[in-house]
């Protein structure tokens, strides 16, 4: 199911040649070779086709040309049709250059749409008409509510909702605007200047204008048209269009605002900030609603087709299913046999099937073996009985299993070791409790896996069938089986409880037994006390049992519900039929605090529709693009492909085109990974039928993408023993070709919507001097009022290099600033766009004006390569900012030094030279380049090769006391100091959403990022189990150590200098 890695523009080939012979099979039964270019467009190739066929037998067979289209057989084995015949032959992806004529047949649109999406994905969609899993067509068919739905909310309003949806406010989550950037304001005011563009000779004019910070922007517009409609010779039938809800535009491509909020957007509050004046252009409502594309939403055939009974389970009478609780016998599984079982029988003694059930992660009885047989024969025929009744399984249960190996010498400890894994939940997704035999195809042991079982995996077959393959057989019955309903557990839990009470009052002997929803004062603050500790935290038995005791009370501290949950006894329905109903009724959690309950620990469904209900209630989109990458990566956490998490997606992607944009690469980036690839396959093909002619925009950044990665893997492969001097040849030629040319101009920036790439600047691009030759690319910035902010666009993409881990590292640091500058604290971090594409494959932006560390050092001659001068760095600030602009420049490499201090502090982030921090000529400070962290630092013999916390060098001290030597000693240190004070305690308060975030990605397969004793790094370094005051005590000793042994980090400056000083761009 996961889509086939691409073998470039031919099967074997990265690039076809530029003529290749191309065979064409004629309805007449005539077959025409023809020499076509790489870059011929298939309407020429048909015409070139039809002027050979007058010179063949049974010419006079044929019809007109325009009655045909071509078909080729593509590098995915699938028969294709080509529609749109201004498609080039190199893009036609064929498995061999054979072309067929034929006369089309069936819904011509819907092919053609099929052909687009299936393009987006990176799949055929046929594949999924293929899949009998019954589960695969109903959500198809289900999830297609959601998107007519989507497409409703966005054009119940006319084009003022469809603009909502294209152009989303970019506006800020919290509507105040935070002291330290009021305080820039003359009395709540600033001034803006406002564009307006002047037809018939499309003039560009403005003027300034002083608005109250709380104004509306129709409040702004109706201000701006009143006090200058005399000034310029405009008609009055422009303003007026543009009055009644019109829309503004910042002088940044596509951010509209508009509608009835506040107007402080984030781009205006980032001018304030810097000190710079908003610019905002007055846009016509009748110019911005004409260019608005059509979103019209055609429902596919498959939507039509009546369902087909999916088989009965056990073979039993679906109309008379019985509830689970009607079969009190233990859970049984036996084990048949094995296949495909590759082994080296040399090294290994024998196998066996590890098995157990588990909820989430956690065991719900003792794991239970087979046998261990010889390798040559994994047949067991065993029947495995688990301690655990089917009256007590919870909803979320699963059968985990693993085939292992057994090695061991005579006297000597054996070795146990997974060969592969697989998973089977115990109840589908039509709560029917499996039953029958079930052939497993199993997975491959991901890095990093400490376990014999991977109970957090995906659960269900491998796609792959040349996989290792247990046959199972599950206790069969006469009826279907199902899950018990809502009233069913609402009655036990009922006579749980009362149950209880009797046991209160006669016994009281239980440690578990409920007590009064009331508490003492005592076990009151106990309470409060366990709830506030982070998600690590381990609870011990005796606090497990405290919680639940005083399960009721919780209720009236919300953000208890995932330690409780932690409390829960999965395993005996008496628990967790009363959690269910005390779920029903518990009060909302803060969207950041819900999140917890979406990761691993969370399987059960009615937990995360509870999640899910607090996100839609508190999480602005603005919020959810901030953690879009976590909400992603848990829906691998989700039983069924029908849950209330994905349809909160699809809809919101569908209703907020820039949170659709980034839903899309999150999910495409990830098709590569067979475990998931279904799953997400599934959801992008719902986006794509429903995101309008926005699913074109997405094809040409594929098909822009596609490109470079055909290109950079020629380069790698091909090309990489060529000097610099010839790649750079081969790159411009290339480049230079008319498909090449086609498919990167003129299209949306993957990296951020709202730029626009226009021509590009062959002239500026380069190929960079790392291993896996990335590229340097510049565009033009098309936009109209570009001067005012870039002219141009520059993005380096990068083919062979995981940026899962840097995108992350981004986000986190984004979060820290935006919590930072809520508190107060302005510490101007620069969070650079970077985007994940595919598998090692994305893109960079390129920050303008900025230099590495190692190159501003290297202006300064040998002395300050080498490091012998510390004052390099101080030197090139001050000749970039001259009079006043000195004093802001020193401040903002003070405010930005602190930032990155303390982020890179608490995140463990290695690998700090001084080709990946770099300074921006006004003075801005950031890093770069985040392949490791959560102290997973680089090591030489054994030894990690950086000994302190955080990069404070003699340079970094230099420029912030304003060049004098005894840095430590100033006052400009000592407010640097209280920076990173108040910085790392900010962040302290807020431990918990960083510990969530990361938590959430345990599934990402991330090198790094493999399991909870990895994140249990921000423990430490946020040091939780401590006081506040010992807290902030721990890192003042930090960051002594870090500027104390910043000789340290010099020394391995020199050596990195030394090592590529030739190839510093």
């Amino acid at each position: 199911m996961a889509p086939r890695p691409s073998s470039g523009e031919l099967w074997g080939l990265h690039l076809m040649p530029p003529r290749i012979l191309v065979d064409c099979c004629l309805p007449n039964g005539m077959l025409v070779s023809l020499e076509c270019l790489r870059e011929a467009p298939l309407t020429s190739i048909k015409q070139q086709l039809f002027t050979e066929a007058r010179k063949y037998p049974l010419y006079h067979l044929l019809q007109e040309e325009s009655c045909y289209i071509f078909v080729g057989v593509t590098q995915e084995a699938e028969r294709e049709e080509f529609y749109d015949e201004t498609r080039r032959l190199c893009d036609l992806r064929l498995f061999h250059p054979i072309l067929k004529v034929i006369e089309p047949l069936g819904n011509r649109e819907e092919k053609i749409l099929n052909r687009e999406i299936g393009f987006a994905i990176g799949m055929p969609i046929c594949e999924f008409e293929q899949v009998k899993d019954p589960e695969v067509q109903d959500f198809r068919r289900s999830i297609l509510s959601v998107c007519r739905e989507a497409m409703e909310e966005r054009e119940g309003g006319g084009a003022h909702t469809q603009a909502l949806y294209v152009y989303p406010p970019n506006v800020e989550s919290a509507p105040e605007l935070p002291q330290h950037i009021y305080c820039k304001l003359d009395k709540g005011r600033l001034i803006v200047t406002i564009w307006v563009i002047v037809s018939p000779s499309n003039s560009k004019q403005k003027y300034t204008l002083k608005i109250s910070h709380d104004s509306l922007p129709e409040q702004l517009i109706a201000e701006a048209i009143r006090k200058k409609t005399r000034s310029f010779v405009l008609c009055a039938q422009y303003f007026r269009g543009c009055i009644t809800m019109g829309p503004l535009s910042s002088v940044c491509p596509c951010l509209y605002h508009h509608g009835s909020f506040v107007f402080c957007p984030q781009y205006v509050r980032g001018c304030i900030t810097m000190g710079r004046l908003p610019h905002l252009m007055l846009v016509s409502k009748d110019s911005l609603y004409s260019q608005l594309p059509g979103s019209g939403f055609v429902a596919p055939s498959y939507s039509r087709r009546t369902p087909q009974p999916s088989p009965c389970p056990g073979g039993g009478d679906p109309s008379t299913p019985r509830s689970l609780w009607a079969f009190n016998t233990l859970l049984r599984v036996r084990l048949l046999c094995a296949t495909y079982v590759n082994v080296n029988i040399r090294d290994i003694d024998k196998i066996y099937v590890r098995t157990g059930i588990y909820h989430g992660g956690e065991p719900l009885c003792d794991n239970v073996n087979t046998q261990r047989v010889p390798c040559s024969n994994p047949r067991w025929n065993e029947w495995l009985s688990y301690d655990i009744y089917l009256t007590d399984l919870p909803r979320s249960a699963r059968l985990c299993l693993s085939i292992c190996s057994v090695k061991g010498r005579k006297g000597a400890k054996e070795e146990h070791c997974p060969l592969a894994w697989g998973n089977v939940n115990l109840f589908d997704y039509k709560d029917t409790l499996v039953c029958g035999k079930v052939a497993l195809s199993l997975w491959p042991v991901p890095h990093g896996l400490e376990d014999l079982l991977n109970p957090i995996g995906v659960a269900g077959s491998n796609p792959n069938k040349e996989t290792p393959c247990v046959e199972l057989e599950f206790s069969w019955f006469n009826q279907v089986v199902l899950f018990p309903d809502e009233q069913q557990i609402e009655e036990h839990a009922n006579w749980t409880i009362s149950r209880e009470l009797g046991y209160n009052y006669c016994l009281g002997l239980s440690s578990r037994l409920a007590c009064d929803s009331s508490v003492s004062v005592a076990d009151g603050e106990q309470l409060r006390s366990l709830c506030s500790r982070d998600p690590l935290y381990e609870l011990s038995e005796q606090e497990k049992d405290f919680l639940w005791r005083h399960r009721h009370y919780c209720v009236n501290i919300p953000e208890s519900l995932p330690k409780l949950l932690l409390s829960v006894k999965w395993n005996s329905r008496d628990e967790w039929s009363q959690m269910y109903c005390l779920l029903r009724d518990w009060p909302l959690m803060q969207p950041e605090s819900a999140l917890e309950l979406l990761d691993c620990n969370f399987p059960d469904p009615m937990v995360r529709e509870f999640a899910l209900r607090c996100l839609v209630q508190g999480l602005t989109d603005d919020k959810l693009s901030q953690y879009l990458l976590q909400l992603v990566q848990v829906l691998k956490y989700e039983m069924y492909l029908d849950n209330p998490l994905a349809r909160f997606l699809i809809k919101k992607a569908l209703t907020n085109q820039r949170i659709g944009h980034f839903f899309f690469w999150h999910l495409k980036s990830e098709m590569h990974n067979k475990t998931v690839s279904r799953r997400f396959g599934l959801l992008l093909e719902a986006f794509c039928r429903a995101c309008g002619m926005y699913l074109k925009h997405l094809n040409r950044q594929v098909e822009a993408m596609d490109k470079l990665v055909n290109l950079t893997d020629t380069l790698k492969q091909e090309k990489k023993d060529e000097t610099q001097k010839t790649q750079m040849k081969f790159l411009v030629e290339h480049m230079s070709r008319p498909d090449y040319m086609e498919a990167l101009q003129g299209f949306v920036s993957p990296l951020n919507p709202v730029h626009q790439l226009g021509n590009l600047r062959l002239e500026e691009c380069r190929i960079m001097s790392s291993a896996k030759r990335p590229l340097w690319l510049n565009w033009d910035n098309p936009d109209i009022m570009s001067e005012l902010l870039f002219t141009n666009n520059e993005v380096i993409f990068k083919n062979g290099d995981d940026l899962r881990q840097d995108m992350l590292t981004l986000q986190i640091i984004k979060i820290m600033e935006n919590i930072w500058q809520n508190q107060g604290l302005d510490l101007r971090m620069l969070p650079y766009g970077c985007l994940s594409i595919g598998d090692c494959v994305g893109l960079i932006e390129v920050v303008k004006n900025s230099y590495t560390i190692m190159q501003i050092q290297c202006k300064g001659g040998l002395k300050g390569a080498l490091q012998f001068n510390s004052n390099t760095l101080h030197h090139w600030i001050k000749d970039k900012n001259r009079g006043e602009a000195y004093d802001r420049a020193i401040d903002l490499f003070t405010r930005s030094c602190a930032g990155y201090c303390v982020a890179t502090f608490i995140l463990g982030i290695g690998d700090r030279h001084n080709s990946n921090i770099m300074v921006k000529e006004n003075g801005q400070l950031f890093h770069i380049d985040f392949g490791h962290f959560l102290d997973h630092k680089k090591k030489k013999f054994g030894y990690k090769r950086e000994r302190v916390p955080f990069v404070l060098t003699q340079d970094f001290l230099i420029v912030i006391s304003k060049g004098v030597q005894e840095c430590t000693k100033t006052k400009e240190f000592e407010r640097f100091q209280e920076m990173c004070y108040k910085a790392y305690l900010a962040i302290r308060q807020h431990a918990s959403l960083f510990i969530n975030l990361f938590s959430l990605l345990l599934g990402c397969g991330m090198p790094e990022l493999q399991s909870f004793d990895d994140i249990a790094y921000l423990r430490k370094t946020l040091a939780l189990e401590k006081s506040q005051q010992e807290a902030l005590e721990y890192f003042t000793k930090q960051m002594n150590d870090a500027h104390h042994g910043g000789w340290t980090t010099k020394m391995d400056w020199i050596f990195h200098t030394i090592r590529h000083m030739p190839n510093e761009h």
